[in-house]
């Protein structure tokens, strides 16, 4: 429940930001290609192999964060909007019994998204639109790696989650637009496996912050 008063409070915003009303924008598609920064926080790692059950604290360096997102508009207010990204942020060290002393690796997420996005200009520009929105998050495929003795044992899974954004967009030319965004994407107790003995988990919260930006193209 809270994740959606974050997400009900983002859109009150919007609606008190924006003007009372808009001229009707044309619909269509428009696809945009996205490179950005995801932040990744200190996270509780919990490895279980029906024996033994440990903890671990595990930090995360920023990292690379890529992909593309494809939408329709339905009004001047209201667009949905599919996404696909990579997110990737370096393991530091940690010690986890049952794992071991890891020196590297990483945690890494390939995930296709659905969502709402509800349109306001904040200010009095025709070229500038802020945005805020929220959706499901498909996260198909998951996986932790930890270098241990120079050899790499990773744990693996798909899950859900739940991701609210904000951001802004501007309009270069015709058809063409530059976007400047931050998504939060949040997973609560993703179970990931090890391939080879899957009674060996992992159990972690995955809750990314990426700051992108992109170039978009209407159809």
């Amino acid at each position: 429940m809270k994740h959606f008063r974050y997400s009900s409070l983002l859109f009150s915003t919007a609606l008190l930001l924006s003007t009372p009303a808009f001229a009707e924008a044309d619909k269509g598609f428009y696809a945009t290609g996205v490179v950005g920064v995801g932040f990744l926080g200190s996270e509780d790692l919990n490895y279980r192999d029906g024996t033994l059950d440990s903890t671990a604290k595990a930090d995360f360096d920023a990292s690379f964060t890529g992909g593309a997102t494809a939408g329709y508009r339905l009004n001047e207010s209201w667009r949905v909007e599919g996404e696909a990204l990579y997110r990737r942020n370096d393991l530091k060290d940690v010690t986890l019994d049952g794992v071991g002393v890891s020196t590297g690796g990483d945690f890494a997420s390939l995930s296709l998204g659905l969502s709402a996005l509800y349109d306001f200009r904040p200010f009095d520009n025709e070229r500038l639109r802020g945005y805020v929105g929220a959706g499901v998050v498909f996260v198909q495929e998951i996986d932790i790696d930890f270098e241990v003795s120079g050899a790499e044992t990773s744990f693996e899974t798909d899950d859900v989650g739940f991701q609210v954004q904000f951001g802004g967009r501007y309009d270069l030319k015709d058809n063409m637009f530059l976007d400047v965004g931050v998504r939060y994407l949040t997973l609560s107790g993703a179970k990931l496996e090890f391939p080879a003995d899957t009674n060996r988990v992992v159990e972690a919260d995955y809750s990314p912050i990426t700051v992108s930006a992109g170039i978009g193209w209407r159809f």
